[in-house]
């Protein structure tokens, strides 16, 4: 029996259609060299102050969301815009502090003060607590709900580090945050680092994309727009998803697959920064 429970899993392992993660989509599209290299190869990308900035920046947010229903369910029965936003501020700047410190060694590597970098990115832990303190008001005082039911009841929910994969699409990805409305979600991703004067980058664009189908099959519901918020720059562009992106994530995936599973590396793509020149 257990032989042929071995020889069973066996044949399922090689049946499974292969998957492909959404962030080597974008990767592909930068420099499928280097998406060699990676996946293939097994290179590991060396650790570099940006990689360390935007590991804070996810963490907090993750953070964020799991400590909101302890602030919503605690609030008094009236509560003003004001005691919202201050517990919603206190509360996030006190979680930036402990994610920050968490990584002191990492950004004293490349010479980075915990304190200078707690005092750079405190405008986002305000800016979330503020977006998250003025949603919960509004809907408390439409509702005139509060504690355990006003947090069972409150729209948007919002998710961070959602998981999402699909066989059918042959892609698993980390949406950074979803926003769930019933049974509908709108997926925002965060971004660091240069912001495009209109629009996304296609990157960005491609990574959204296959969230939102990924997302579609999950709720099986229709979700036609996700929002890239550029961090850096305190700003939000709306991407829209239409059949001509959906036909090119399928695209992008078969050539994924077929890079990963074959056994010439690719050209350099020319790029000065770009380890491909390896």
């Amino acid at each position: 029996m257990e032989e042929f429970n071995e020889a069973a899993n066996a044949t399922e392992a090689k049946a499974a259609p292969p998957m492909v993660s959404v962030t080597d989509l974008s990767s592909f599209m930068y420099c499928p060299r280097a998406l060699y290299q990676k996946k293939v190869l097994g290179y590991e990308e060396k650790l570099n102050p940006a990689m360390v900035l935007g590991a804070i920046r996810h963490n907090f947010y993750d953070l964020a969301n799991k400590y909101e229903e302890r602030i919503v369910v605690h609030l008094p029965a009236e509560f003003s815009t004001e005691k919202i936003n201050a517990a919603y501020s206190e509360t996030y700047q006190n979680l930036l502090r402990a994610v920050v410190m968490n990584r002191s060694k990492s950004l004293e590597m490349f010479g980075l003060e915990p304190s200078s970098i707690i005092s750079e990115l405190r405008p986002i832990a305000v800016a979330e607590a503020a977006e998250r303190a003025g949603n919960v008001h509004s809907f408390a005082a439409m509702r005139n709900i509060f504690g355990e039911e006003l947090w069972q009841q409150l729209i948007p929910k919002i998710v961070t580090e959602m998981k999402v994969k699909s066989a059918m699409l042959r892609l698993k990805g980390v949406v950074d945050k979803v926003e769930i409305y019933g049974t509908t979600a709108l997926p925002i991703e965060l971004k660091t680092g240069k912001m495009p004067s209109d629009g996304v980058w296609p990157q960005h664009r491609v990574q959204v994309a296959a969230y939102m189908m990924l997302l579609q099959e999950k709720f099986n519901t229709t979700v036609g727009k996700a929002i890239i918020r550029y961090l850096d720059h305190n700003s939000s562009r709306t991407v829209v998803l239409n059949p001509y992106m959906e036909l090119e994530i399928k695209e992008l995936t078969e050539k994924v697959i077929r890079l990963l599973q074959g056994s010439a590396m690719p050209k350099q793509c020319g790029r000065e920064n770009c380890s491909c020149t390896r």
